[in-house]
């Protein structure tokens, strides 16, 4: 008979505990089975180095797009600071490969690219983008160089994507 559970007899046995477990009571696991007691007691420690790998997944992406944003504005190269940045990204991402814990699975990537826009957004970068605006409101209305000024614009939307890009690359 089994000792916890009065549904039938079995030979099964907990690989944690090694209490008899009948086939209504045992719970399938990647390493054998185990009683409801020992699923229930590992479910907790688990979900919470999880949420932890999270949180902290998140702040060191955090980080690397504030240190990031701060760098990207020194990296004024027409037509190629895209490029630039996506390779700087791929340097990033293969030193945050090392750092990320994959047991996070399929949230990896939401928690990098809002960890770095989140960091990115603490930055002057985030305050460019107006300044930018305006300076092509300016030159459409004065008759300067009106693509040059938009030309601005599409370097810096496009080189914080190359450099998340390029972080996506080499963590994937």
């Amino acid at each position: 008979m089994v000792a916890s559970c009065s549904h039938a007899e079995s030979r099964l046995t907990c690989v944690e505990c090694n209490k008899p477990i009948c086939g209504q009571c045992m719970v399938q696991c990647p390493v054998g089975f185990r009683c409801k007691a020992c699923v229930g007691l590992s479910n907790k420690p688990q979900s919470t180095s999880v949420r932890m790998l999270s949180i902290r997944t998140f702040a060191v992406c955090a980080a690397l797009g504030f240190g990031a944003a701060w760098l990207m504005p020194f990296i004024n190269v027409p037509y190629i600071s895209c490029i630039i940045c996506f390779f700087l990204g791929v340097f990033a991402g293969q030193q945050l490969a090392k750092v990320i814990d994959y047991r996070i699975r399929g949230n990896v990537t939401t928690i990098i690219v809002f960890g770095i826009l989140f960091g990115m957004s603490f930055t002057p970068l985030a305050w460019v983008l107006p300044m930018l605006s305006m300076q092509a409101f300016s030159a459409l209305t004065t008759g300067q160089d009106f693509f040059g000024a938009l030309l601005n614009i599409a370097s810096f939307l496009f080189t914080p994507i190359g450099f998340i890009l390029g972080v996506l690359r080499a963590t994937a």
